[in-house]
């Protein structure tokens, strides 16, 4: 995984288009390919992002600007990042991930309410 502190501005063009004015974000550039921009406040969910399967081209540009373009495999989804300053740029081998493995309270309620659906609702139904 590679983290990158810095300085950007993101714009989105796709399905739509939203813009990101410039401010200091985490960028993460995960193995599997996907890259998520986050900032520091607002919740855990990125600002933007592109699921993989996608293409991360790097340029410098004449100015010293770092731009990075990702593109979906499929489709004319861009994130376009252009970096004016990295402050942090590092990567690292998370090894293979061993997955979630629920148990407790949370696995105990899920069951009874797979089994008694009806607890929050008369004409409720189990979907799977």
């Amino acid at each position: 995984m590679r983290l990158v502190i810095a300085r950007c501005q993101v714009d989105y063009a796709g399905r739509l288009s939203a813009h990101l004015p410039e401010a200091v974000r985490l960028l993460l550039v995960k193995t599997d390919g996907s890259v998520l921009v986050h900032a520091d406040a607002g919740g855990y969910k990125p600002l933007m992002w592109m699921t993989p399967p996608c293409r991360l081209a790097e340029e410098t540009t004449t100015d010293s600007m770092l731009t990075w373009t990702v593109s979906a495999a499929k489709g004319d989804d861009t994130v376009r990042i252009a970096i004016s300053q990295v402050l942090h740029d590092s990567s690292h081998d998370l090894g293979v991930d061993p997955g979630l493995v629920k148990d407790g309270v949370e696995r105990h309620l899920q069951e009874l309410l797979a089994e008694h659906p009806e607890t929050l609702g008369e004409e409720l139904t189990l979907v799977r």
